[in-house]
């Protein structure tokens, strides 16, 4: 043990005497959490888009529509007055996120109420930015229509929030950076360090003592769950002082399932690592692997847009349960006993990579 300890040890020391290597495993994702998180304010709120409001109808409520839209805090008004030819022009040029047309006939009096649909035209190449506008414009002209009529439809539909649940757009990134960032160190920093020692004849020299595999593994997987932790801390600083996030479930259990993660993301890197015979070879599969979690794991394009099928089959990539439990305790305040099933993956994956591991590592 005490052999497998010291290698730790210098395997430790050898990462944080390397600027490159810290500079790719902590800076990148703390710089990612920190750009995007100024990008949304650490909070909904902040949301801003440039919507214009062309008003062609003559009618008075429809005068009063506009400045009730003019008033959305949400919408940030062009400082010019546009007609529909000019707003649809700025919006093909990236100038306005959209506009919203009131047709000559909005607003006109039918059976003494006014009536009338509204357009919104949005760039089709932004389709989540309209989203948003339409969202807005629904609940604006749902409150009106309750002001017309002087009644709350018989079925509506209310959107609450769990107790502790936090909705706010940053805690869903940090989740996201975080468990990238757990996912760099085993892909990045394992898988490159194995294929360097063969490469230096370290590994042959060890293989010629007493030392063995297993004791190498372990050497391992401790500095590098160090060399995690510390990625964790930083991130979670970041988060905290940075843009003041709430933790909503346990410290202890957050603490125990990023653990159980990091030992998921270094099994990876052992096993990348101990089977590439060069570090061409590792950096090629550990670039396939981290590509393809980042692009169905839920980082580039959101799972529920996914179909059904690749959404059942994207729940057991490695960094899926990573995000998910990451969010369900710092986002829903859930406890580490309700991650049966993210525990559960990731806990197959260990074993699985690690007995893959064993078998499959080269020493040289």
């Amino acid at each position: 043990m005490k052999t497998t300890l010291l290698y730790a040890k210098m395997q430790l020391f050898r990462v944080f005497r390397d600027p490159i290597t810290v500079i790719v495993l902590f800076s990148i994702p703390l710089i990612l959490l920190l750009v995007f998180g100024m990008f949304t304010g650490g909070n909904n709120d902040n949301i801003s888009l440039r919507v214009a409001v062309v008003n062609d109808s003559q009618e008075r409520f429809a005068g009063e529509f506009a400045r009730q839209l003019e008033a959305v805090k949400v919408f940030q008004k062009p400082d010019e007055k546009l007609s529909l030819d000019q707003a649809k022009q700025k919006i093909k040029e990236s100038d306005l996120d959209a506009v919203v047309v009131l047709p000559e006939a909005f607003g006109r009096l039918s059976e003494g109420k006014p009536t009338g649909k509204a357009e919104v035209i949005v760039n089709q190449a932004s389709m989540s930015t309209g989203d948003i506008v339409m969202s807005v414009m629904n609940s604006v002209t749902e409150q009106t229509n309750n002001t017309i009529t002087g009644s709350q439809p018989p079925i509506s539909v209310e959107r609450q929030s769990i107790s502790g649940t936090s909705t706010r757009i940053f805690d869903n990134l940090y989740a996201m950076f975080t468990a990238m960032a757990i996912m760099m160190v085993g892909i990045f920093g394992v898988a490159s360090t194995i294929p360097t020692d063969k490469k230096t004849g370290v590994l042959r020299r060890l293989r010629v003592t007493p030392f063995r595999t297993s004791q190498l593994v372990i050497g391992i997987v401790l500095a590098f769950l160090v060399v995690s932790v510390v990625a964790i801390a930083l991130m979670t600083l970041l988060a905290f002082f940075g843009f003041d996030m709430k933790m909503q479930g346990s410290w202890l259990d957050f603490g125990i399932f990023v653990i159980l993660g990091s030992l998921l993301m270094i099994a990876i890197g052992v096993m990348v690592g101990g089977w590439a015979k060069n570090t061409t070879q590792s950096d090629i599969y550990g670039q396939i692997i981290f590509i393809t979690s980042l692009a169905f794991s839920g980082l580039w394009v959101p799972r529920a847009l996914m179909p059904e099928w690749l959404q059942g089959i994207t729940a057991y990539l490695p960094l899926t349960p990573l995000i998910e439990g990451i969010q369900r305790i710092v986002i829903e305040g859930a406890s580490i006993t309700s991650l049966g099933f993210q525990l559960a993956v990731i806990g197959s994956w260990i074993v699985v990579v690690f007995v893959i591991s064993t078998k499959t590592f080269r020493w040289e």
